[in-house]
């Protein structure tokens, strides 16, 4: 008596290829961007070059607001390094980094001019729109106005 010898081919591979199906890859497909850490004096040098250029700000200038975002830089990386708070330690996580704020906004007042500083205003008003990544319904750098169930959206240039 002869067996067909396909369908004992074929489950056997169906099997295989199910298996096969199931197991992770090594390596996780790529999503985005890469992100790697950048240390507190990578993020200061970018960020001053950056006000530098939309600025237009001298090389004093530029190099005084360079050492305020690296002081900044490094007590919000300490800040981060603590976790996240829950309860009352969060208000006053929240608390701290409002006086933060307030205290780097008066160093850069001290640095620049008025017309400087309210186009840094103006910048970071924009950026606080922005948020990180992918706007709601959009591509990043769109800025998402929600009125009464409407949803607008407006390309911003990055």
């Amino acid at each position: 008596m002869k067996f067909p010898l396909f369908p004992f081919v074929a489950a056997f591979a169906l099997t295989i290829g199910s298996a096969a199906a199931q197991t992770p890859s090594a390596t996780p497909p790529a999503q985005g961007r890469e992100h790697r850490q950048v240390s507190p004096d990578e993020r200061a040098t970018r960020r001053s070059e950056q006000l530098t250029k939309e600025l237009g700000l001298t090389a004093d200038q530029s190099s005084r607001i360079k050492q305020i975002l690296l002081t900044r830089e490094q007590e919000m990386q300490a800040l981060r390094g603590q976790g996240k708070p829950e309860g009352a330690d969060r208000a006053q996580l929240g608390a701290q980094m409002k006086a933060n704020r307030e205290k780097y906004d008066a160093q850069f007042k001290e640095v620049l001019t008025a017309d400087q500083y309210a186009k840094f205003s103006q910048l970071q008003k924009d950026q606080m729109g922005r948020g990180r990544g992918f706007g709601q319904n959009g591509v990043p750098g769109d800025k998402v106005k929600a009125k009464k169930g409407k949803v607008k959206v407006k390309a911003t240039e990055s």
